[in-house]
């Protein structure tokens, strides 16, 4: 019994800490259900049954390996690897990117006999950068797009730069890599049923839609829901309720804070400036994530651009900075065990300068 339980703390750690936060805090504190904020948790079950869905019907893999197949040099492959998984995540989150496309970059480089760390060391990059640029691209920006009520235009305008400097960096990143002809032919894979990967397109639209403050989130949470219950009702299963489960104890925890001297202390003082905030986010981020980072200084400050451009820069550096880092380290891992090490140093290198650089140059134009 102690190990099991051990091994779902392991497991759950973001969720453990958010239910320990909220029922340590409720002690001191009387919860509130105003402090739950059910508009997100409806959107965000409802993109994770869509993009549940497109995983199933294996839509990503298809294309990817249709965009693969037309390659013709070294170059040519990195550059689809990467350009998919960062354009990818905007819409389907940065994890399920990396789900999607490490083991295909693990199958390329048995295939060409290749060492593909560095290739899956820059997927993981775009993934996390290329998700900074929506807000159904990764969960801090899904709950600070609805905490400080961005309009699209007002959230574009923020995330815009550091997607451009992201772009630019993955760029020099790519083309510094050496280049040499190649042959690939991956096995075809069947197109996905027509019917189904319209169905899930279109559910995916009008969950965008409902981030985006177009659509009502509970219309669009109804007809998502009426939809997979029609076509594919094992989808429920798929979901990553323990996600769901953390954004509530979070919800109630920063409630229960929000009117402490102690928040009051900080909104005066470090998060009281965008200089404050912005580093605090980035700071906070490679210590605890950049999720659960978003969701406890959103209550403490006022400054939602730094905040939001905090967190998502801060997704850059340490492995734990965003939990989709480690799931592409835990899947090189699993294959190259011996080269464990070698590729944690050389992720480290490329992020740490990535969040300087990055880092830098957004506070310097746009915050300072």
């Amino acid at each position: 019994m102690k190990e099991k339980i051990y091994a779902f703390v392991r497991r759950e750690t973001v969720l453990c800490a958010a239910v320990a936060l909220a029922a340590g805090s409720s002690l001191f504190y009387t919860p509130k259900a105003a402090y739950i904020d059910f508009d997100v948790l409806s959107i965000l079950l409802s993109l994770m049954l869509v993009v549940a869905g497109l995983k199933q019907i294996r839509f990503l893999d298809w294309a990817a390996v249709e965009l693969l197949n037309c390659c013709q040099s070294m170059r040519g492959v990195v550059l689809a690897l990467v350009g998919i998984t960062y354009v990818s995540s905007m819409f389907v989150t940065n994890d399920v990117a990396l789900i999607t496309f490490v083991p295909l970059a693990l199958v390329i480089g048995r295939t060409i006999k290749a060492d593909m760390a560095r290739v899956i060391i820059l997927q993981t990059l775009a993934a996390n950068l290329g998700s900074m640029l929506t807000p159904p691209g990764n969960p801090q920006n899904l709950f600070l797009y609805a905490h400080f009520d961005y309009t699209a235009a007002a959230f574009f305008k923020v995330m815009a730069l550091p997607c451009l400097l992201s772009l630019l960096y993955l760029g020099v990143l790519i083309w510094r890599r050496p280049n040499k002809s190649l042959s690939l032919s991956l096995q075809p894979m069947a197109m996905p049923p027509a019917l189904q990967t319209g169905l899930f397109l279109l559910l995916l639209g009008i969950n965008i839609g409902a981030v985006l403050h177009w659509l009502d989130k509970n219309v669009a949470l109804a007809v998502t829901v009426a939809a997979v219950l029609a076509v594919k009702r094992q989808l429920f299963k798929e979901v990553d309720y323990s996600l769901l489960v953390t954004f509530v104890g979070f919800f109630v925890f920063i409630g229960n804070i929000s009117h402490t001297g102690l928040a009051t202390w900080l909104r005066q003082s470090l998060l009281g400036t965008a200089t404050g905030t912005y580093l605090a986010g980035l700071g906070a981020s490679q210590l605890i994530s950049n999720v659960p980072a978003a969701m406890l200084l959103a209550g403490l400050t006022n400054e939602a651009d730094a905040l939001l451009l905090g967190v998502n820069i801060g997704g850059l550096g340490t492995l734990i900075a965003s939990m989709a880092s480690v799931i592409s380290y835990k899947l090189f891992v699993v294959e190259h065990p011996y080269q464990a090490g070698t590729y944690l140093r050389t992720f480290l290198y490329y992020n740490f300068a990535g969040l300087f650089l990055i880092g830098a140059l957004t506070w310097v134009i746009f915050i300072r």
